[in-house]
């Protein structure tokens, strides 16, 4: 019985670690930015070549040929000239865009927070994470205002003013006040702070 007892403490944190990170994954699934625009520039793109395909396909058996693709144009070009050379590498860049734009994530207008229920997905806005920071920017000591808030994936930068002539070391004190409030809300991924100090008379 007391090395059950004793057993179980050492297994539990791992398990909350886990859960912890299936939760966080959960999260960053279910916000990520899905891309709807160049989804639907290459569904738009592929759909009209199949279609003008298609018709000069079932014209051509028909004895009525609709040219939609300029034949006499592809026999008689130079594949080595210049025109040729800047369509195809168009043609690759545009291609290389669409792979890019699959595979890297776009900006979400949500950020996934910390979880350790990964049934449980919790996100805020970007706006309300930017005003989430701002406040607790504003009620750190020495700041009369905020007048901005950048959210980066990996960093927040506030530009906060002061009435202080000589405001060093009040940067550090704002730039706490943010991290805690940050790390009482969780959002994935970790982010660092920076602030800068703008002198205003109040």
């Amino acid at each position: 019985m007391t090395a059950r007892a004793g057993a179980r403490p050492a297994t539990e944190p791992r398990t909350r670690a886990t859960g912890a990170r299936k939760a966080d994954r959960a999260a960053k699934h279910a916000f990520r930015a899905r891309r709807v625009l160049p989804a639907l520039a290459g569904a738009l793109l592929m759909a009209a070549t199949g279609t003008l395909t298609a018709i000069e396909v079932i014209s051509a058996s028909l004895d009525r040929q609709a040219h939609i693709f300029p034949y006499r144009w592809v026999q008689d070009a130079d594949w080595n000239d210049w025109y040729a050379l800047a369509i195809f590498a168009a043609l690759a860049l545009i291609g290389v865009c669409f792979v890019l734009a699959a595979l890297l994530p776009g900006t979400s207008r949500i950020v996934p927070l910390h979880g350790r229920d990964p049934s449980l997905i919790m996100g805020v806005s970007r706006r309300g994470l930017k005003r989430v920071v701002s406040a607790a920017a504003e009620g750190a000591p020495g700041v009369s205002g905020v007048r901005r808030v950048r959210l980066r994936r990996r960093q927040v930068k506030v530009v906060a003013e002061t009435p202080v002539h000589a405001p060093a070391g009040l940067d550090e004190g704002v730039a706490e006040a943010v991290r805690e409030r940050l790390d009482q809300l969780g959002p994935l991924p970790t982010r660092s702070v920076a602030v800068r100090m703008l002198h205003r008379e109040g």
